[in-house]
């Protein structure tokens, strides 16, 4: 894991790596809990260079070695 980033409320954490492809997860940090929903195995998030979450948490945005940013649209939290 080399990259890491909470939501606005601390809510979320988001850890990716770029030395493995597709490897990103999502914490709820207060339980602990992973989503295991997502990302699932045929994501092509590619190896993740960067990442962040928008100002109200609505999206996920992940940025990967091919240049592409890939725009998640986080269904819990308003855009």
């Amino acid at each position: 894991i080399n990259n890491l980033k909470f939501n606005i409320s601390g809510e979320i954490l988001a850890m990716s790596s770029c030395m493995e492809m597709d490897v990103l997860k999502l914490v709820h940090v207060s339980t602990g809990s992973v989503f295991a929903n997502w990302p699932t195995k045929k994501t092509p998030l590619g190896y993740i260079t960067s990442m962040d979450f928008s100002p109200c948490s609505g999206f996920l945005a992940v940025g990967n070695d091919k240049g592409k940013c890939l725009l998640y649209d986080l269904k819990h939290y308003s855009n």
